[in-house]
This record gives structure tokens, C-alpha cells and sequence, in this order.
């Protein structure tokens, strides 16, 4: 989990969590645990220890009677995830039974009513695909030249915006599902407070930074136009007003929390040098998607190192941006 949202959890937790109710919904005396969208680690593996230790000290601070529950972590991801990496990093020394489960989270990957906890971080906002709209050019909503809707039309964003509550309507419901009643569920992911625009925040300068660069690799003759029209990044930031409709059109989650957090300070606050580190961090986060689109470490290396210039030379600007770090949805919602 986060830090700056770690109390928030430890919190929900202590004071929503019935223990009783939740083992005798499960069924035995196994508390189950779900990482949706897990990767490789280490962060993971923070998170679930951070959860699995809140859990067995509220089970201690209630002096239950019956034997303290065991518990068992599932780490879900696309099957396209190593999961080899992630069991090697395994701590040794934990506390709880691991199991990986591959399949994409906007569908049921779990059975019925058998998990009592499920938390996401830092994935929910990755869509199950790029809209299909943004790569037809006979659509209003083609996106030609572009790579995200962050600077792009408005039917462009309103095809990423369709997307994500497809995806995100079919995420809640798996989840429905699965949860046993009284369970939670909390998502921790990139979002935009009401009434924000993506463009006016640093990711958002700093990917049409991107796109910039690929626009410069084209009129070089080093990609084809074709390259770029057919690229766009699966990923979409919402507002929690857009989260509340999905919860209230869902109707089998009470929400306990929906705000959007600030991040806690970083390194890329600092600007100019600090903020060509956006570059850095983006490659170290998407180089898989880029390199299977356009071709091998070389392109890539061409591609940031041009955004990076890019950003420097946009450094004051960026800078200035309405939002110079992109905040955190935190929704914490328990079953029905």
C-alpha cells in the first residue's frame, strides 16, 4: 500500500472489518486475500504483509476465542505477467500461503463469494484495451498523430472515458461476486480531482512530450505515420465523480471512501533535471507496450531521450501546471 494512504487502510480495517461475520461467510478459518494487478514485486509483497498484519492485530485486539484464521494471499495479474520473477521474490520468512492466479481483473477470476479482501494498487487505471474508436479512421474520435486523449479532441477522451467504465462496471461486478458480504475492497490509482483536465497536469505534459518525440522520429523518416496513428496508451484517469456513478450503478457496495490524495512529495517536484525524470520513470513503467509496437532498445532509447529533451526545454511551463503531481484516487468500498 502506498504510504500516504497506508493509515487510511490501517484505519478502514480496525473499525469496518467484522472478523466474525467475514470467517463464518468464507466458510473454515482461512482469511483470503486478493493483489489485483500484483507484477513482480517488492511492492506487493509490502502491501500484503502491511494487510495481513493489521488483520491478525485486530483479530488479537478482540481476543477472539476460536484459533487465530491462517491466511492466504492470491497475486493475480495478466497472464502475460512473470510470475516466476514474483515467486522467487517471495519473502521466505512470511506469514501467509501464496498462490498466483493469471487473468485479466476486469473479469471474474475467482470463485464465488471466496475472497475477503481485494485491494488494487497502481493498476486499475490500465483498461482492458485501447478503444477501438481512437485507431478508426473513420471515426470522429480517430487519434490521428496522438498517443493518449490527454491533448487530444473531446471525442477522443470520450472514448477512453466509454472504455473505462466498460472495464471498470465489469471489475466491480467480478469483484461483487467474489467478495463474500461484509468484504472489502480498496483501490488505490492514478485519478484527477472534479472538474481537472489530464492536459493540465505534468503526466500529462510529460506524455505529449512523448508524443512530440514520436512525432519527431516520423518526419525524420525513422518510424512510419502508420506507426503513431495506431499507438495509444490503454491507460485512463478518472474523477471520483465518474467512480461514484460506477458504485451507485453497480449497487451491491456500500462506499466507505472515495477522495482523491495527494501523493506524498517526490523527486519529481524538484524541476528541470528532476522533471526529466518523468522520462525515466514512464520507459521503466510502459518499455514493454512501446518496445512491442515500435521495435527494440535503439527506438526506444531515441524516443525518451528525445522527450527528455522535450521536457527540459518545456521545464518552466510544466512546471507551472495547474497539477504537478497526478493525485491518487483512494476508494475503499465493503460489500453488501
Amino acid at each position: 500500500m502506498m504510504d500516504s494512504v497506508r493509515p487510511r487502510t490501517e484505519e478502514l480495517i480496525a473499525e469496518k472489518l467484522d472478523l466474525e461475520r467475514l470467517l463464518a461467510a468464507g466458510g473454515g478459518n482461512t482469511f483470503r486475500v486478493a493483489d489485483l494487478g500484483c507484477s513482480i514485486g517488492p511492492n506487493t509483497f509490502h502491501n500484503v504483509e502491511h494487510i495481513v498484519q493489521q488483520v491478525r492485530q485486530k483479530y488479537n485486539h478482540m481476543m477472539m476465542t476460536s484459533a487465530a484464521p491462517e491466511f492466504q494471499v492470491f497475486f493475480n495479474d495478466q497472464v502475460n505477467n512473470d510470475f516466476n520473477a514474483l515467486f522467487r521474490s517471495l519473502p521466505p520468512e512470511r506469514d501467509y500461503f501464496a498462490a498466483g492466479v493469471p487473468g485479466s481483473f476486469h473479469t471474474r477470476v475467482f470463485p464465488n463469494s471466496s475472497l475477503h479482501l481485494a485491494y488494487s494498487a497502481s493498476s486499475a487505471h490500465w483498461l482492458s484495451r485501447v478503444p477501438p474508436e481512437v485507431v478508426d479512421r473513420g471515426s470522429p474520435a480517430w487519434n490521428r498523430g496522438m498517443i493518449h486523449y490527454g491533448s487530444a479532441p473531446k471525442p477522443v477522451e470520450d472514448a477512453y472515458r466509454a472504455q473505462f467504465r466498460k472495464d471498470m462496471g465489469g471489475f466491480l461486478r467480478a469483484r461483487s461476486e467474489e467478495l463474500v458480504s461484509g468484504g472489502m475492497l480498496v483501490l488505490v490509482f492514478p485519478g484527477l480531482p472534479d472538474g481537472m483536465l489530464h492536459s493540465e497536469t505534468q503526466a500529462g505534459s510529460v506524455i505529449y512530450c512523448v508524443n512530440l518525440s514520436i512525432l519527431d522520429l516520423v518526419r525524420q523518416g525513422v518510424l512510419e505515420e502508420d506507426q503513431l496513428d495506431n499507438f495509444n496508451l490503454p491507460i485512463y484517469f478518472p474523477h471520483p465523480w465518474e467512480m461514484r456513478e460506477l458504485v451507485e450503478e453497480n449497487q451491491c457496495f456500500s462506499c466507505i471512501e472515495l477522495e482523491v490524495v495527494s501523493p506524498e512529495s517526490t523527486w519529481l517536484q524538484q524541476g528541470g533535471v528532476g522533471l526529466r525524470g518523468w522520462a525515466v520513470a514512464m520507459r521503466a513503467g510502459m518499455e514493454e507496450l512501446f518496445a512491442r509496437h515500435f521495435g527494440g532498445e535503439e527506438i526506444l532509447d531515441r524516443i525518451f531521450d528525445g522527450a527528455s529533451q522535450k521536457i527540459a526545454e518545456r521545464a518552466e511551463v510544466i512546471m507551472n501546471t495547474k497539477c504537478k503531481e497526478l493525485p491518487l484516487l483512494y476508494v475503499a468500498l465493503q460489500r453488501k
